[in-house]
């Protein structure tokens, strides 16, 4: 910045007293604090003030009183003093860390003080002048703006929603504000607009860290009159040790400790939680009476920062988007594998939208990141072969028709059509997005992919760039961009993350940040792989669905890099519930995988997935108990049965026996819904005879609840929660009620039931016990033909001809 001529009058001057050093001014750090606003107070004791300003002037502005009147920085000591000139208190700057500050009082001397940052404003003028208001105007030339960035590359699009009918469309994701209309090439703003967004706002942290880039620029084609406000935002931390170590040492420090993962990963989202924005303001005033190219260099020395920028006044944006300077950027070229099933409003759709506004952008040939065409090639493999291949194929799609073997034979039949557009000379591809069908995805998440990988340093070269995935019912909550396996006993899928709601600043914030975790993995909702990882020994394992995608992470080591704006809207998964899936296909497949990869070392999983029968059993629903049994069955069965199955046809099988929910909800219930939510806890004693009985089961009916035999009494449980111990104990009946679709099913005891589940249980207990290490053995051995081209060749071929003689 320019240092006011009062300033620099200041710098020449010394201050001299008997038998002490000169105290030097300095320039440096003070023209860093001016216009910087601090909360004011004593350490762990309520905040004197968080307006405590260091104006331009050096006055203290926003709170003043007789002991804190002006300031001053004398080497790495800021001084602090009274309205006659004596300082009152100095503040250590050596740290170099402007954000957290430690003083002591030079009256008293058992006072101690801090200053937290709160937010900086950095004025860009050459001249200031006076309105009639005498308040100060900013008035911006040509000197203070760029026109060309030598040998410059787009890193991000600023984007504008294109249709409000698309839940990945929400307003409040690319800007918040008075409404900016669009007239297709060129967007009005006509009032305020705030591009500090999950969408527009650039990681600084995130790019300077994983890529080339070390400078960044803010380039518009922009006409009109306006004030334009370029702002860091960033994190501060309540926590003292967060304050002093930074959050990434913190974080790591507990991520090598002993605490449970489940727990650390908690602690985690909580310390980013336990913050407030801070921000460094850097304000225009520009008046554009054409069309004019406007560059604003990007200063900061700030870590995690996210830049966005506001708009105030009336402004025709042309094209906008952040940029850096390269002298080279490496070669990439990207195959998208997609698989379908009976999907095509999804799927065309995603084509679509590819085709519109990457391939043909503006009837053109353009590419990603308008690079040049050639870049991106599309493996659609429809596992339903109900789409118009004919029809769609073109120079960058292929359609694969293909039998109904899940993800995991979708995916790896995309894998091999990679490999052979690789052998036959048709395309060079140096990475494969897997992407799901089913989802909305912004055309900007390939743009910025692409990007990342053009400028991606060497020692990052193999990561994995993981999407976020949003859920369409809010479309603005996260529901995760990475996960992870737990390493305790429990063994849990979860999310790093919490459910973020991304339109809200500080969320965005705390999801540009980075928690390390072990057995971390990507989706395939939109996944990122370095074609070293795609071979012919790289297949999934014949698991169908679920699991696939976090063997492959797991299998291979997988580390990740996630951007905000990367992501893709899908269905929550609470709307599409299914215990065929959530009780039979994820347990056989966490047997399966834990015997392959042993990423659990010692986690009890067969105790998990027996808890999960004794759930369901416990809740009278035995049909949902049984399909945990018929996952250990058919896992004991051996790899060479897994690879038996046809497809889909053991999810069919599954599927017969879930629960049949029905909309038509008498009115008994629907008077009660309103207590689905009610929870208690039962007394110990209560609970010991819940789990020893399996809530009763054998017990005289005497025991059991005789209210519920009317159907206004019947307990209702919300369909999400796996139990609820309190509502279930002793009754005879439950109504288990899906809040997302608004349905019911209502759940009866059977003691025979039960004693025909029990007596299989034990038996496959036996089974496991006496045969369970022979055949983990045996499916870590046939891993590799599993994971073989050869393999899936045949298994996909001899599943087609399955399906076709059906």
């Amino acid at each position: 910045m320019k240092v006011p001529n009062r300033i620099k009058k200041v710098v020449k001057r010394t201050v001299k007293s008997p038998n002490t050093k000169p105290k030097v001014y300095n320039k440096e750090l003070s023209s860093q604090l001016i216009g910087t606003r601090f909360s004011f107070g004593k350490p762990n004791q309520s905040v004197f003030t968080n307006d405590f300003t260091l104006g331009e002037d050096f006055k203290i502005t926003g709170y003043q009183d007789d002991n804190e009147y002006s300031w001053n920085v004398y080497q790495t000591t800021l001084e602090i003093s009274d309205i006659k000139g004596n300082v009152t208190s100095k503040f250590d700057l050596s740290s170099g860390n402007l954000d957290f500050i430690k003083g002591q009082s030079t009256k008293w001397d058992d006072v101690k003080f801090e200053l937290i940052k709160q937010s900086r404003m950095v004025y860009k003028f050459d001249k200031a002048v006076k309105d009639n208001n005498e308040k100060i105007k900013i008035k911006a030339t040509e000197s203070e703006y760029l026109t060309e960035i030598k040998n410059e590359f787009r890193i991000q699009n600023i984007v504008f929603p294109q249709s409000s009918d698309e839940k990945g469309q929400k307003r409040e994701l690319f800007y918040r504000g008075d409404e900016v209309v669009s007239f297709g090439n060129f967007n009005i703003v006509d009032g305020y607009s705030d591009f500090n967004t999950y969408i527009n706002s650039l990681s600084l942290s995130k790019w300077t860290k994983y890529t080339t880039a070390n400078e960044f620029f803010l380039k518009l084609s922009v006409k009109g009159q306006f004030e334009l406000e370029v702002i860091q935002n960033y994190l501060t931390y309540n926590d003292k040790n967060i304050q002093e170590k930074g959050i990434e040492s913190v974080f790591e420090e507990l991520h090598q400790s002993d605490v449970d993962d489940v727990f650390a990963r908690n602690v985690m989202n909580f310390q980013s939680g336990n913050s407030r924005i801070t921000n460094s303001i850097t304000r225009y005033n520009f008046n554009f009476d054409k069309v004019t190219e406007l560059i604003l260099p990007v200063t900061t020395n700030i870590k995690n920062a996210m830049v966005g920028f506001t708009v105030i006044g009336n402004a025709e944006i042309h094209d906008a988007g952040w940029y850096t300077s390269v002298s080279k950027t490496n070669p990439v070229d990207i195959v998208i594998n997609t698989t379908t099933f009976q999907k095509e409003k999804y799927i065309l759709k995603n084509l679509s939208n590819i085709k519109e506004k990457i391939i043909d952008f503006e009837n053109k040939a353009t590419g990603l990141n308008q690079l040049g065409e050639g870049h991106l090639f599309i493996n659609v493999v429809d596992n339903g072969r109900t789409l118009d291949a004919e029809h769609i194929n073109n120079e960058f799609i292929r359609v694969y028709g293909n039998p109904n073997v899940g993800g995991a034979g979708g995916f790896s039949r995309g894998m091999i059509e990679t490999l052979n557009l690789q052998k036959n000379g048709e395309y060079h591809p140096t990475h494969v997005i897997f992407m799901d069908d089913d989802i909305e995805v912004l055309p900007e998440s390939f743009k910025r992919v692409f990007a990342l990988l053009s400028l991606i340093k060497e020692e990052y070269k193999d990561y994995f760039i993981e999407g976020g995935m949003l859920d369409t019912d809010s479309g603005v909550k996260q529901h995760e961009d990475t996960g992870f396996i737990s390493k305790n006993k429990d063994i849990a899928y979860l999310a790093v993350k919490d459910g973020y709601n991304l339109i809200e600043l500080k969320d965005v914030l705390r999801n540009n940040l980075e928690y390390p975790v072990d057995n971390e993995y990507g989706a395939w909702w939109y996944c990122t792989v370095p074609m070293k990882y795609i071979h012919e020994n790289s297949m999934s394992l014949p698991i169908f669905y679920r699991g696939d995608d976090i063997e492959f992470s797991t299998r291979n080591n997988a580390k990740f890099i996630t951007l905000n704006g990367i992501a893709v809207w899908h269905m929550p998964f609470y709307a599409k519930k299914s215990k065929s899936l959530e009780n039979y296909l994820v347990p056989r497949n966490s047997f399966i995988d834990q015997a392959v990869n042993d990423f659990w070392k010692d986690a009890k999983i067969l105790e998990k997935y027996l808890e999960l029968y004794k759930k369901e059993i416990r809740m009278f629903n035995y049909n949902a108990a049984d399909q945990v049994l018929d996952a250990l069955d058919d896992y004991l069965k051996g790899p060479k049965y897994i690879a038996s199955l046809k497809g889909i046809e053991p999810v069919l099988k599954e599927r017969k026996k879930d629960e049949k929910f029905s909309t038509d909800i008498p009115e008994e219930i629907r008077l009660n819904l309103h207590t689905v939510n009610d929870s208690w806890a039962l007394y110990p004693g209560d609970y010991e005879l819940f789990v020893e009985t399996d809530n009763g089961h054998g017990l005289p009916d005497v025991v059991l609840n005789q209210a519920d035999d009317e159907l206004e009494n019947v307990a209702i449980i919300d369909q999400n929660l796996a139990d609820h111990p309190a509502k279930q104990f002793m009754k005879k009946r439950l109504v288990i009620f899906d809040t997302y679709n608004k349905a019911y099913t209502i759940l009866e005891r059977n003691q025979e039931k039960y004693e025909n589940l029990e007596k299989r249980y034990s038996e496959l207990l036996d089974k496991y016990q006496v045969e369970g290490e022979k055949i983990a053995e045996e499916y870590k051995n046939h891993a590799k033909i599993f994971h073989s081209k050869d393999f899936w060749e045949n298994y996909l071929r001899e599943s087609t001809e399955y399906f076709d003689e059906k």
